[in-house]
């Protein structure tokens, strides 16, 4: 019998799995697929705050980003710029896979092609059981910990993580660089309605290009990425597109007896960007505490394991909030009204101000921009405007 099963090994559970069997656990991670890090889905921007906060090895870096141009329906763009790196590209693939190397040295024990299929809480241990290369197998522990991604079957059955928004989807492919300079953020209902592109150069290791929208994500990016291709800014050569649902939000209730939800199968991602390495990290985090408490007390019920959804929801729910409003008001806008802002925000001095926001908090920041500045340079810029009254 484990102490603790983690079900998925992508970094929220690598990481949970790691600092709890530095904590002298026995510790057992349950991946479906035969090899870490694979299919990947996602880009792999890392900030420079989440890379110092984790001690995250910086061997898997591919490239420092410090700029990004915003692009509009109609072509307008703004640069948001910084002299120091605010974020990294990792290989996504190794990056998982360093963080499991990791937890095996630290005591953990992995076992690949092992889907689980299904969770028994009883009074004393949880029950795992599912299919190991074919074979069914089943796994006692005390704790669950579900790291498994948004798409979870075994939270649905348990009555864990309900979806709070309308779906949102992903989805990436990886091409050759062209003649791309820098990040490239497009906006724009053509493009992705309810939510925006990219393309992201990694310094020869190639490009990722994605995007996320309400709508089906794959016309979207292939259509996204021929004109990057007819531009010369990548050559896609064919590069198969990954699609994924997205967590919109957070899905709570995220703990029950035995059971704690981390990751983006607790919808700890950025509300704004869906980016969810950092958050989903920070979540692990709260449930490693969580579950040393529990362990320690021997008391694994819901109620002595509920400071761990408080504890999670403290560190990132305010920014999840402003960000779900955010994304609200992008939504309702029309390309026009995206590229009035445009407009707007380059006489305004936006793009300066948001070059100044932190890479992981900019929520607040953002609304600043937007109620103080922006709206304040509409006053000021607009025809028939009065100049201020000089005293």
């Amino acid at each position: 019998m484990y102490d603790v099963v983690v079900v998925g090994a992508g970094p929220t559970g690598c990481y949970a799995a790691r600092q709890l069997a530095r904590l002298g656990y026995e510790v057992l991670v349950l991946e479906e697929h035969t090899e870490i890090g694979e299919p990947v889905h996602c880009t792999g921007i890392i900030s420079m705050e989440a890379c110092e906060r984790f001690d995250l090895d910086p061997s898997c870096v591919e490239a420092h980003l410090s700029s990004a141009r915003f692009v509009s329906p109609s072509g307008q763009s703004f640069r948001v710029w910084s002299d120091d790196a605010r974020a990294v590209v990792v290989d996504r693939s190794r990056f998982d896979q360093i963080l499991a190397e990791q937890a095996l040295t630290s005591g953990a024990s992995f076992l690949l092609g092992t889907r689980a299929d299904d969770v028994q809480v009883e009074q004393d241990r949880i029950v795992v059981t599912g299919l190991c290369l074919g074979e069914a197998l089943s796994f006692r522990s005390s704790l669950l910990i579900i790291a498994t991604g948004a798409d979870d079957s075994i939270t649905e059955r348990l009555g864990l993580a309900q979806a709070s928004g309308p779906p949102i989807f992903g989805a990436q492919l990886f091409a050759e660089a062209g003649r791309l300079e820098e990040v490239e953020v497009h906006l724009g209902r053509t493009v992705a309605p309810g939510g925006f592109a990219w393309a992201v150069p990694a310094n020869g290791h190639g490009c990722r290009v994605g995007l996320v929208s309400h709508a089906p994500p794959h016309p979207l990016l292939s259509e996204f990425a021929t004109a990057l291709e007819q531009r010369g800014a990548i050559r896609r050569n064919g590069a198969r597109i990954r699609c994924r649902a997205v967590p919109c939000g957070p899905r709570t209730p995220s703990f029950a007896d035995r059971v704690l939800v981390v990751g983006d199968a607790a919808g700890q991602v950025k509300a704004t960007t869906s980016g969810g390495i950092y958050y989903g990290l920070l979540g692990a985090e709260a449930a490693v505490s969580a579950a040393h408490r529990a362990l320690c007390d021997g008391d694994l019920s819901g109620s002595a394991l509920a400071d761990y959804e408080e504890d999670w929801v403290r560190r990132i729910g305010a920014e999840q909030r402003t960000g779900r409003l955010l994304r609200r008001i992008h939504r309702a806008l029309s390309d026009r009204d995206i590229d009035m802002f445009f407009w707007l925000a380059r006489r305004a001095g936006v793009p300066g101000l948001l070059s100044r926001l932190q890479f992981d908090w900019h929520s607040s920041g953002l609304l600043t921009v937007l109620w103080r500045e922006l709206l304040g340079g509409l006053t000021s810029k607009s025809p028939g405007a009065r100049p201020a009254r000089q005293n």
